[in-house]
């Protein structure tokens, strides 16, 4: 027996039966889905939300209950809690008693019900889908559009597509004017030709938009009107303009510096995943090492997202031939997400790996990665050191699978036909914000992630720099979690309704006093930090053969986390904002982004109404 404090496991119940011992049941299950109600005796009263059960334990016990949340037998449920919690350490006998008697209330779910849920028998096959509509972003880059148009041509089955677009946001009217002529050239060999649409084109939206709704002006200046941006790369801007271009219709998006082919995973993996899991990482020297390792796939990536984004839940798994799911795939899969999931629930959006650069500035993700990544980073040539220069990898996932919440990818289809939120139209990390508000807006929608990857190669050189010091963590604010944190899952709310939380949820922000503000920012600070300081030591203490700079590159950065853990967060540390400029500025400036973007989001609905009739998109 431990000699730490135990845990007590008093409680009363009102199912009434013995406790189980026995730890042989190869079920697997976990708890999701309870509600949580301290009571007046220092007990807590845990009700399900969709069964006729109920339990009253022991605080301590739904402690424990909170790392229960993903899918495995009992018996590694006991063990996980007993080797994770100090105090429940060689209670083995007493955790079991407790977990079975979780499960006989029947406040456990079991992985069996949930792919009966999610795969049901007899799912109807996917008919009528909307149209596919493919759009390209630029800005200032024809040498890259050059290239992706040439391999368009060469990837085929381009006249699946009711219509093609190239969204110029270039500054450059010279390279406007190029891209505008690449377009034409195109067009003479293309068996579906590409519209141009440039900056005469976003003015004249803009305008009609104006016209017909004069009293969202300022919210639909706020998304489209690049003058209102002046001196700002415009990111989302351009994604917003090809969501008013593909209303009622399904959306495939692309980077201007990609090529249009599909790559295989070089790290195949049997099955379906269901998790926000991390991307698989592999590693090349070189340019030419990449791609004589890596298999290109015989089907089109515009082909490949169109066959999944706008199907159900149900209808993707029968298509990757996983009609009859089994409970050991959802082995170690987090149970939340599972269960805000049914057959029928909407994949909205689909995405892709990447194969060379991986779009982020900095490569010091590599010093965060462990178990088969790392050793692939210390096996290949160059070591830690190359890899951290390079930026030729494999990032993106081994298998096919399913999460809540979309991430960064060079090519993405979305399912326009149900009112998706528009980007906020500058800085980046713009992908993330427009994922979590798809997810509160949409919360019982799916995110599928592909098993293969495109190529992303800009023109221009692009290395990383190894001698990158360790992070000190400071002004780390997690914009996406302020919103999904937010999210409501009851099934029956309206979209309309969810959009007009949204909005509210916003105009609060802006209107909240600079003292609320600012003690929300040190929350989420402290909250981001103490989350990537926990995953970095546990990192460290698992990861004990790293050569010695890695291993000290990880110790100093969770010691610097732990020290502007300690100092108060300021409002200066955050990235982009100048050492200089008082609090009383950037509370303004972010009172400003937050109203504008919820007058924005109330002009939405209207915008895209109109946007869905106008003639450039419709004709």
């Amino acid at each position: 027996m431990s000699d730490q404090p135990s845990i007590s496991y008093s409680y009363q119940t009102t199912v009434g039966q013995q406790p189980a011992t026995g730890n042989d049941d190869l079920e697997l299950y976990a708890f999701v889905d309870c509600e949580l109600v301290p009571t007046g005796d220092h007990s807590t009263l845990i009700i399900h939300k969709h069964k006729d059960a109920q339990l009253t334990v022991s605080p301590e016990v739904t402690t424990a209950m909170a790392s229960c949340g993903v899918y495995r037998t009992l018996a590694e449920h006991v063990e996980h809690l007993c080797s994770t919690i100090p105090q429940l350490a060689g209670q083995q006998a007493n955790v079991s008693q407790v977990l079975n008697m979780v499960k006989d209330a029947g406040l456990f779910t079991t992985a069996s019900e949930t792919c009966e849920r999610l795969c049901p028998p007899d799912v109807p096959a996917a008919v009528d889908l909307p149209a596919t509509r493919v759009f390209i972003i630029t800005c200032d880059r024809p040498a890259a559009v050059e290239r992706l148009l040439t391999s368009m041509l060469h990837a085929g089955d381009l006249s699946r597509h009711e219509q093609m677009f190239l969204i110029d946001d270039s500054r450059d009217p010279q390279n406007a004017a190029r891209n505008q002529e690449l377009v034409e050239t195109f067009n003479l060999t293309s068996p579906r030709d590409m519209r141009y649409f440039g900056s005469e084109h976003r003015d004249q939206l803009l305008a009609d938009l104006v016209k017909a709704l004069p009293e969202h002006e300022a919210g639909i200046r706020f998304l489209i009107d690049r003058e209102h941006w002046q001196g700002k790369a415009t990111y989302g801007l351009a994604r917003t303009l090809a969501l008013l271009l593909s209303v009622d219709r399904r959306a495939i998006v692309m980077d201007d510096d990609v090529i249009c082919a599909a790559v295989k995973t070089p790290l195949p993996e049997e099955g379906i995943s269901f998790a926000n899991a991390g991307r698989d990482i592999d590693f090349y020297p070189s340019e030419e090492t990449m791609i004589a390792q890596t298999e290109r796939a015989e089907f089109s990536p515009l082909t490949a997202h169109a066959q999944y984004v706008g199907v159900t839940l149900g209808q993707a798994l029968n298509q990757l031939g996983a009609d009859e799911l089994s409970s050991e795939q959802l082995e170690g899969s987090n149970a939340g997400y599972l269960s805000q999931w049914t057959s029928n629930s909407q994949v909205l959006i689909t995405q892709c790996g990447t194969v060379g650069d991986p779009g982020s500035p900095s490569t010091t993700w590599i010093y965060e990665s462990g178990g088969d990544t790392a050793r692939r980073v210390l096996a290949q040539p160059g070591g830690l050191q190359g890899a951290l220069s390079n930026r030729y990898y494999w990032m993106g996932h081994s298998k096919p699978g399913f999460s809540k919440l979309a991430v960064i990818s060079q090519v993405t289809g979305l399912n326009n036909a149900y009112m998706l939120p528009p980007y906020f139209p500058v800085f980046r990390g713009e992908d993330y914000l427009f994922g979590a508000m798809t997810e509160y807006l949409h919360p019982h929608s799916a995110v599928m992630h592909f098993d293969w990857g495109i190529p992303h190669l800009p023109i221009e050189a692009r290395k990383g720099d190894p001698a990158e010091p360790p992070r000190t963590g400071r002004g780390a604010l997690n914009w996406p979690k302020c919103i999904t944190d937010q999210a409501r899952y009851d099934q029956d709310v309206s979209t309309e309704v969810r959009l007009e939380s949204l909005i509210a949820l916003i105009r609060e922000a802006a209107q909240t006093s600079d003292h609320g503000l600012i003690t929300r920012y040190r929350r989420e600070v402290a909250e981001n930090l103490s989350g990537q300081a926990g995953r970095l030591n546990a990192l460290i203490a698992k990861e004990t053969q790293l050569p010695g700079e890695w291993l000290d590159w990880l110790q100093k950065t969770a010691e610097n986390f732990n020290t502007t853990l300690a100092s108060v967060a300021r409002l200066q540390d955050y990235s982009g904002v100048e050492d200089s400029a008082t609090d009383e500025a950037i509370l303004g400036q972010f009172r400003a982004y937050a109203s504008g973007f919820a007058d924005a989001l109330a002009a939405w609905p209207a915008m895209r109404e109109a946007a869905g009739n106008w003639g450039y998109s419709s004709g």
